[in-house]
């Protein structure tokens, strides 16, 4: 059974649509042969989110992995020379503010160190232990509010640069802000992940550059939204879309891309 493994529950779900495309051009005078694109679609199952359907504007295959993340499969046995396609997506979500509870969990598996979440530098460690409280909800507060209050929003940063770069240089972008929650919680024993996705209020049609990372920790049976960089504890969580739940390891064909992956010569953007 899945770290993620949950019961779903649809009592007060919010019903969202979610909408996006991908472009894809052959830039070369001659045709392609075979070309695969991975994509992430909203994620399955979370304690807060069930994908409940997809319609995509091209034939396609749908995927899951151990983590409950859904992906797209796209493949093209063959791509006319200097060709354009652009492909629509649609998501349909039911949405929840108060998360399901986690009914199979592993938490050593979210208790290690990975790339980026450096919990077990010295550094680290030492600023965890100042935020240690009582109980594990303490301490997580703590933990949000310090972030919140001494890191600075550099704006977008086009490379990872991870937790302990954002504790010793006080700056990042919301990867950052959500490295380093993470890895400060799992410095003191509470399970924490990184979440990629968007969030929206409404049904919308989401753009590439509103793509965010947020944290979530391990709270009294289920995960639990904690945005230092938005500054939103707890809530509102029926308005984060997850597509990605980031593992050090790759879980599925796309790897560690953030969005997608392409096999092939193709470019690929989304818009």
């Amino acid at each position: 059974m899945s770290p993620l493994s949950l019961r779903a529950d649809p009592i007060d779900e919010t019903r969202r649509q979610l909408r996006f495309s991908i472009a894809l051009v052959n830039p070369f005078g001659h045709e392609l042969g075979e070309q695969t694109l991975w994509l992430y679609l909203p994620a399955s199952l979370t304690p807060t989110q069930r994908l409940l359907d997809v319609q995509v504007q091209a034939p396609h295959t749908r995927l899951s992995d151990a983590l409950d993340h859904a992906i797209l499969q796209l493949r093209f046995p063959r791509f006319a020379p200097l060709a354009q396609k652009q492909i629509g997506v649609t998501a349909e979500l039911a949405m929840r503010a108060e998360p399901n509870p986690v009914v199979s969990f592993d938490r050593q598996a979210w208790l290690a160190p990975e790339r980026y979440i450096e919990s077990d530098d010295p550094r680290i460690r030492e600023q965890a232990a100042r935020l240690s409280g009582a109980s594990d909800w303490q301490t997580a507060r703590a933990i949000y509010d310090w972030v919140a209050q001494h890191i600075r929003y550099a704006g977008y940063l086009p490379d990872d640069l991870g937790a302990l770069h954002a504790l010793l240089q006080r700056e990042g972008d919301c990867t950052e802000y959500a490295d380093l929650v993470v890895a400060l919680a799992r410095a003191v024993g509470i399970p924490a992940r990184m979440v990629g996705g968007y969030v929206i209020a409404r049904s919308a049609i989401v753009r590439p550059e509103d793509y965010h990372n947020w944290a979530e920790l391990y709270l009294d049976g289920t995960w639990r939204l904690v945005d230092a960089q938005k500054r939103n504890w707890l809530a509102p969580a029926e308005d984060y879309v997850a597509f990605r739940i980031y593992r050090d390891a790759a879980v599925n064909p796309i790897g560690h891309a953030h969005r997608f992956r392409l096999e092939g010569q193709l470019q690929a953007r989304l818009v």
